[in-house]
């Protein structure tokens, strides 16, 4: 296992890959970012999803340090002490292993998720490129494939992505105020880049869904965020509450009590009081049905399924 420590630079293009125009993000990741090369004796696995399917990923932990991230919970399995959001593992021999799974038929025709515990797009990838071998692998079977990510680096697997006969990009966009964006996804690009990514996306042909969650108090405009999906093309939006178990609400809290104390108070109560939880996210509901309604973008909100837990 090799460890490595990145700091800020510029890096080249995967050979073969698009040549497109996307965020060079070795340059906003931050100094002293942990990196292992690490083995994998599994690419996929069972994905948690509610609609079930497989799931791959390239990395363990992420350089976008996103304060919220619920994948923190991952810890518990990998054996690391670093703070979440201070590492990343690349499992540099997933392609390999994927090769040899993929022959099982257990796989055939199934729902497989890219970056469900780690973002496939994240700097690092401009290095090892492993997210691009993997789609190069799943280019030989049928299965529909969605990608997790909030980067604009998907652009640059284009032409890949051009040759599956079902695919969709999934960005997670939950506001559009940069600033909280840059406070709670330190290290990811920005909400511009995601959305103009998206629309060169669509106009290729690739469908684009997005994700507005967590739906956040304060932060998060339905209306506004709707408006800009329908310009780039979103084909579905998904939604869900913000889910503070697991010491997911350590950061925002910190990052609230920073930056906006003025909201402190009210988001806090809101997150957790079982009234006033129910009475924001209902009304949450109410308001995303309008405008999915108006622009005439399907939606499925996940709105206290498994994140209401707390109050029982």
């Amino acid at each position: 296992m090799g460890v490595r420590t990145f700091r800020t630079g510029s890096a080249g293009a995967v050979d073969g890959s698009s040549n497109v125009t996307y965020a060079t993000q070795l340059d906003i990741m931050p100094q002293n970012i942990k990196i292992r090369e690490i083995q994998c004796k599994s690419a996929i696995g069972k994905c948690g999803f509610p609609g079930g399917g497989f799931c791959i990923n390239p990395y363990v932990g992420c350089g976008h340090s996103c304060v919220y991230c619920y994948s923190r919970f991952m810890k518990r399995f990998t054996g690391h002490t670093e703070k979440w959001g201070t590492f990343a593992d690349a499992r540099i021999n997933i392609g390999e292993v994927l090769k040899k799974q993929l022959q099982s038929s257990r796989f055939k025709g199934e729902q497989i998720y890219i970056g469900t515990v780690t973002d496939p797009y994240q700097p690092i990838e401009e290095k090892y490129g492993l997210t691009r071998g993997i789609l190069r692998v799943l280019l030989n079977y049928e299965n529909p494939v969605s990608i997790l990510t909030k980067s604009d680096m998907v652009l640059r697997d284009l032409d890949l992505l051009k040759q599956f006969k079902e695919i969709d990009v999934n960005f997670t966009i939950t506001t559009l105020d940069e600033k909280w964006k840059t406070l709670v996804e330190p290290n990811s690009p920005t909400v511009g880049q995601r959305l103009q990514a998206a629309r060169r996306l669509v106009s290729e042909g690739v469908p684009v869904v997005a994700m507005m969650g967590p739906y956040w108090p304060v932060f998060t405009d339905a209306a506004a965020l709707f408006g800009e999906f329908k310009k780039a093309g979103v084909s579905h939006v998904f939604t869900e509450s913000f889910n503070t178990v697991g010491g997911n609400w350590t950061g925002v809290g910190k990052v609230l009590r920073k930056h906006y104390p003025q909201f402190l108070s009210e988001i806090q109560k809101t997150l957790f009081n079982r009234k006033t939880f129910y009475e924001f996210y209902s009304e949450a509901e109410n308001k995303v049905r309008q405008v999915s309604k108006k622009y005439k973008i399907p939606v499925t909100a996940y709105f206290g399924l498994g994140h209401a837990a707390k109050f029982r």
